[in-house]
């Protein structure tokens, strides 16, 4: 590869790298959003004027008064001012701000690479396809936030909150792979790896099972069930696991269900992360494998504690943490994955 190849390949992808860790910083102002219950503040979804906040104490007035009309706004909050709306629409306004900068980001630079003829010819399909999903993304986002304008509600439906979220780190995974794959084409030879490459991807795997059962647990906010006078949410099953039916319904609406199958899949998944980490480190692999196996290691034991701590304090900034740290565990198995690409037996 000459020098002008390898430049072209370096700006490629580190463009693609600078898109996944905005996607990774907007992974973390939703969570905010969400759990400061922000993400109902704005009633209107509008991708071009919404770009501007309300800029005159009249525009105030409306957004205010279309807030008042929904339940959560009723129900949660009957004796908010002006003043106390402001402090939740600025972090919605924020989020919304932030998904139209990444488009941004993503867009421009792309037709500045394909004008000059700096992007290969097949990866071009792939990339506004990329881009493509990221305003479909921006769509999932409202018809979640619109389940919240519900008569019969005061939040988001959880299964949308969860298809948001699946749909971000989906969207994360394919940017992050690609730029991977750009910023390093050729699979390097790793002998002797297949059966750690393949432990690797059943972690990673069983990670992503784990992220999506904590989407409900937001979404519910299951850890009001946690005592610990009682002992209820602290890893033991629940009596009224099976309360619900059908009994499918307990897995993704029963509070007490939907903690301890997270806990326990947390558990689970802790463990086996520990174990891909551990065979690597023994495999004697050295370079990018060796790197991500120490990072994997280190942050699957932070977040677990950050879990346990979000449980016990109950401080929805500690469960923004976990969940950011959850997306950068995720990040660094797709690194892991990507340098296991020339694994052999």
């Amino acid at each position: 590869m000459n020098t002008a190849t390898r430049n072209t390949h370096y700006a490629v992808g580190t463009w693609l790298l600078t898109v996944a860790f905005m996607i990774w910083v907007m992974v973390g102002i939703g969570g905010y959003t969400r759990d400061s219950g922000s993400g109902l503040s704005i009633m209107v979804w509008d991708p071009v004027i919404g770009t501007l906040p309300p800029l005159s104490a009249a525009a105030w007035d409306k957004m205010f008064a279309l807030y008042q009309s929904i339940p959560q706004a009723q129900i949660l909050h009957p004796g908010l001012d002006l003043t106390g709306f402001k402090t939740l629409f600025w972090p919605e306004y924020l989020h919304r701000l932030w998904g139209r900068l990444i488009g941004l980001v993503f867009f421009v630079p792309l037709v500045v690479f394909i004008l000059t003829r700096r992007v290969e010819k097949r990866l071009i399909p792939w990339l506004g396809l990329l881009f493509l999903l990221g305003g479909l993304q921006g769509a999932i986002g409202w018809f979640m936030v619109a389940s919240g304008f519900d008569p019969n509600s005061v939040a988001v439906q959880p299964w949308r909150l969860s298809l948001h979220f699946s749909a971000a780190m989906f969207l994360f995974v394919a940017v992050l792979w690609t730029g991977l794959n750009v910023l390093r084409p050729q699979p390097i030879a790793v002998p002797g790896a297949l059966g750690l490459r393949r432990w690797a991807l059943a972690a990673a795997l069983l990670l992503v099972v784990t992220m999506f059962a904590g989407t409900f647990v937001s979404g519910t906010h299951a850890i009001d069930v946690f005592n610990a006078k009682t002992g209820a949410g602290m890893g033991a099953p629940p009596a009224d696991y099976f309360t619900l039916q059908p009994w499918w319904l307990n897995l993704f609406a029963n509070k007490a269900a939907v903690l301890f199958n997270h806990q326990m899949l947390a558990s689970v998944t802790a463990l086996v992360v520990l174990v891909a980490a551990v065979m690597a480190l023994r495999s004697g692999v050295n370079g990018a494998v060796r790197d991500a196996a120490l990072a994997v290691g280190a942050l699957v034991l932070l977040q677990y504690a950050l879990g346990v701590t979000a449980l016990v304090s109950q401080m929805f900034d500690i469960g923004v943490a976990h969940q950011m740290n959850a997306v950068l565990l995720l990040a660094a198995f797709v690194y892991m994955l990507h340098a296991l690409r020339g694994a052999a037996r």
